[in-house]
């Protein structure tokens, strides 16, 4: 009897300090989008049947701007979406839809360059708690001014711990330009 308490007493006291060590809270690691196409889909407020896109394929090897170039009116209003692809996986992943539901972690950048007559606005926003909800991305609102030329230079940020809605922190899933024409 006193060998099976001394024993009890032994994996008592074992199990007592090995529920004692403190847990670590390890982060887990949220790796880059891999994408190799992204495409901006304009559709014009006043005229809907009016769809414009552009381009951009081949961004993890060689990259085709053959059609990257969005012809769009002056002095009009569009609503926006980017379409993400990964043509490297079978079948073909849509990385919008990933975007979509990672989009606590993920920003989009939209910089007309100086002198191109547009502006983009963010439509969408996630579901970040207070100070948030912070914007997206995978919508937006272009309106155009007067005839002009000139890039937009559009940026996907990975955000993961650290979105704050300003494209500072994180790396870069998509950095890239597209050709735009207003006329």
């Amino acid at each position: 009897m006193k060998r099976i308490l001394s024993v009890l007493g032994f994996l008592s006291v074992f199990f007592l300090v090995s529920c004692n060590k403190e847990e670590q809270s390890v982060a887990p690691t949220i790796d880059n989008e891999a994408l190799t196409t992204a495409t901006l889909q304009l559709t014009n407020k006043a005229n809907p049947t009016e769809v414009v896109t552009a381009t951009v394929d081949g961004l993890n090897g060689t990259v085709d701007f053959s059609k990257d170039t969005l012809r769009l009116k002056a002095n009009a209003s569009y609503s926006g979406v980017i379409l993400l692809l990964d043509k490297t996986s079978s079948p073909v992943a849509d990385v919008s839809a990933e975007i979509k539901e990672r989009q606590n972690i993920h920003l989009f950048v939209y910089t007309p360059a100086s002198g191109l007559n547009m502006a983009v606005t963010i439509t969408d926003k996630d579901t970040n708690p207070a100070p948030g909800p912070y914007p997206v991305g995978l919508t937006y609102d272009v309106r155009t001014g007067a005839a002009s030329t000139g890039k937009l230079h559009v940026v996907l940020r990975h955000q993961p711990n650290t979105k704050d809605g300003t494209a500072t922190p994180g790396s870069s899933d998509l950095d890239t330009n597209f050709d735009v024409v207003i006329q």
